[in-house]
């Protein structure tokens, strides 16, 4: 199974990355557990995406 991504800031799209699941690991899933499967492929691929660099900043 194909899954097309897209990560989206505001509404400025900034990855597009197509991700796949093999059919074999699906098999006799419920049309629920491969929907949960969709999503924790795309949780894991987002997280690996995503990073967020803060620091505290001096008040003036």
């Amino acid at each position: 199974m194909k899954i097309k991504v897209q990560l989206s800031i505001g509404d400025q799209m900034v990855k597009e990355e197509n991700l796949s699941i093999a059919e074999t690991k699906l098999g006799e899933l419920t049309d629920e557990e491969i929907e949960q499967a969709i999503e924790i492929n795309i949780r894991t691929w987002a997280d690996k995406m995503i990073r967020i660099h803060w620091e505290v900043a001096e008040e003036d």
